[in-house]
């Protein structure tokens, strides 16, 4: 067997249990700085054109590796960036509520419980939930014992719950208190109850969030998402004449499903994006519209502007 085989060989083994060690959890290191190590692709390729014996080569490519795997898993090599799961890309260390205070921060070494309620008021009519996501995994079910009810469990948090009164009007505000997050092995799954008798606006910076909200049980007036690096499922319902929704992403995944019993509307910006646009018609250049929508009284607006994504707007 030629030594340029054997050179070969040995290195892409040694490379696929780096990664079979990182997927077991025996040690951590970011995508980000992964691909900042792209150089030693170049020296690896040098070495194996040196006009050296095999065996002296395999030698000097274990070395660049194990040097490699040092600085990979050097944490401070990669306190400045996030990458929290297969939808965040490149985010940097940020204090989420503008925090300057750069001794807070969570390391996602303790797994934690929380719990967070707002009592509900029958003189509440409407109801604004301004959501700020983060990372994690995040749904929304019913509950009519609450205005809201909010239960995480993970390795990252705690949140807080904000609610600023207003006649029969209500804003809360959920977010994270002022942490960084800084390790790659983070869980948080977090489960939202909101009452179904009010009329709801929904706010959610989705960070680089997996978002799956059932939302067919509720009254939603508008939902504005913002989202990075995220995945994005959204089920709206027929309990409002009319319903607007605003997605601004990047690289994400986004599921729409709206009921045929409504007509609806879609207005789409969408840069190297898969797209299926099922039960619509296009009306024209990034315009679709359902059949019958002029003409029905029950409507949602859907404006979906996203970057590197797969959008999936469906009827059911």
């Amino acid at each position: 067997m030629k030594s340029k085989g054997v050179f070969w060989g040995v290195l892409l083994v040694a490379i696929g249990l780096l990664f079979v060690l990182r997927n077991l959890g025996y040690f951590y290191f970011s995508w980000y700085s992964f691909l900042r190590l792209w150089p030693v692709i170049l020296v690896v390729l040098g070495i194996s054109l040196l006009p050296v014996k095999g065996f002296i080569r395999i030698i000097i490519a274990f070395v660049v590796i194990a040097a490699s795997v040092i600085f990979l898993t050097d944490e401070t090599s990669d306190r400045n960036f996030h990458w929290g799961n297969p939808w965040s890309w490149n985010w940097q260390d940020k204090d989420w509520n503008n925090d300057t205070n750069d001794e807070t921060y969570d390391d996602t070494d303790t797994w934690s419980n929380q719990l967070l309620t707002e009592d509900y008021d029958s003189a509440i009519q409407n109801a604004v939930l301004d959501l700020d996501a983060v990372a994690g995994e995040f749904k929304i079910l019913p509950n009519e014992t609450y205005l809201l009810k909010f239960e995480r469990e993970g390795n990252v948090g705690k949140y807080s719950l904000d609610a600023e009164n207003a006649g029969s009007s209500v804003v809360l505000k959920l977010s994270m208190n002022g942490q960084k997050i800084r390790s790659g092995n983070v869980k948080n799954e977090a489960t939202i109850s909101l009452n179904p008798k009010v009329i709801w606006d929904l706010k959610v910076d989705a960070g680089a969030a997996k978002i799956d909200f059932d939302l067919s049980p509720f009254k939603i007036d508008r939902i504005d998402v913002d989202g990075g690096a995220s995945s994005l499922k959204l089920k709206l319902g027929d309990l409002y004449d009319k319903t607007d929704i605003r997605i601004n992403t990047g690289a994400s995944s986004i599921f729409v499903e709206v009921p045929q019993s409504v007509g609806c509307q879609l207005r789409t910006t969408t840069v190297l994006s898969s797209r299926n646009f099922e039960g619509f018609e296009k009306i024209d250049d990034g315009l679709y519209q359902t059949e019958g929508y002029s003409t029905s009284t029950k409507k949602i607006t859907i404006k979906i502007d996203a970057a590197v994504s797969e959008v999936r707007v469906e009827r059911y």
